[in-house]
């Protein structure tokens, strides 16, 4: 009887403590968090409070940027937690810094960066900084290539796989080059853009003449003419026939006629002139001193003096010095002669004795 009694308690204990288990499992299933293995390092009330678990806490205790390895810096700091983390699983997706990839598809199919940092960044996805990236290729963007859209250059690109193109000027400005008619580029065959523009802007082109077999070297003035002032559109005729760097009057004849037709000067313009300016001329007459002196002011031209045609070391002292008055101021000077050379003699610095 006693060991009947006593298998019947057990079997009632064991009765009694089922509905006890299975009401256990039923607590714990509702306390299960459904964001995951989460709750093991951030606490269900550093978010929810007891009286309901929706809303959420506004003065949540969980901050990603310390609690977690992914900072929400710009854009990221502004998605819903459901953007990224779907059914609400926080311990998925496991991010760290830079793992762009695993939430945004990579829209250059691998033939960029996989650091998607070096051209983006977490303010905008189109705010597209490549310098640094495209300073690593075999066209580092310089110049006005700095300011234009992606697309500009890679235009067939589908969804930003952008592929190599021909880095050469000619590769994109194919259009530019042929409807460039002064000078003809294309009957010209100029190839190499830079030997005259630069990457700043297409205009204010500059050839360098020095680079041409007997070449007119552009300096001075010469340098900021324009190409017509030259050349005949548009197969580039010159419009003088310079015999060399020197020869001014093969280009400046009708400045030469202008300035100095009949006075016998000679044709190096550089005695007087530089490739700066025409006016301002300066001509060293130091060995007798005209610009200074007795003699400052007292002429007009140099014809008043150098009379033979292209011969100025041949003077005559004898067209303001009238004889008479000479002779005067002379009469006591022994050798006394009234003659260019000999005046010269006396008075080498032009000066009264």
């Amino acid at each position: 009887m006693s060991h009947g009694r006593s298998s019947l308690g057990m079997l009632a204990l064991l009765l009694m403590c089922i509905p006890a288990v299975a009401e256990g499992q039923q607590v714990q299933a509702r306390s299960s968090s459904p964001h995951g293995r989460f709750e093991a390092t951030i606490a269900c009330t550093a978010c929810h409070t007891a009286d309901a678990w929706k809303p959420a806490r506004r003065d949540m205790e969980f901050r990603h940027d310390t609690d977690t390895r992914f900072r929400l810096l710009g854009r990221h700091a502004q998605v819903a937690c459901g953007a990224c983390h779907l059914d609400l699983r926080f311990d998925e997706p496991k991010l760290t810094a830079n793992d762009c990839a695993s939430c945004h598809v990579d829209v250059h199919q691998g033939r960029l960066s996989a650091d998607c940092a070096s051209c983006h960044n977490t303010t905008s996805f189109t705010d597209v900084s490549g310098l640094e990236a495209h300073a690593r290729t075999s066209f580092p963007l310089t110049g006005v290539h700095l300011q234009i859209h992606c697309e500009s250059c890679h235009r067939d690109e589908r969804a930003g796989a952008f592929t190599a193109l021909d880095a050469s000027c000619v590769g994109c400005h194919a259009a530019d080059r042929q409807r460039a008619v002064f000078p003809a580029h294309t009957a010209a065959q100029f190839t190499d853009c830079l030997q005259c523009h630069q990457t700043s802007s297409w205009a204010g082109a500059r050839f360098d003449h020095a680079s041409v077999a007997n070449g007119f070297v552009l300096t001075g003035a010469h340098a900021t003419v324009s190409c017509d002032a030259c050349h005949i559109p548009p197969d580039n005729t010159l419009r003088f026939n310079a015999a060399g760097q020197n020869d001014c009057v093969g280009c400046h004849r009708t400045d030469y006629d202008r300035e100095h037709a009949g006075t016998g000067f000679p044709v190096t313009c550089t005695d007087c002139h530089n490739d700066r300016a025409w006016r301002g001329a300066t001509f060293d007459h130091d060995r007798f001193p005209i610009f200074s002196g007795e003699h400052r002011g007292e002429w007009n031209s140099c014809r008043d003096c150098h009379q033979v045609a292209g011969d100025f070391r041949a003077f005559t002292c004898l067209t303001c010095h009238r004889r008479g008055e000479m002779d005067d101021e002379h009469d006591d000077v022994r050798g006394y002669v009234y003659e260019s050379v000999s005046c010269l003699a006396c008075h080498p610095r032009g000066e009264r004795r």
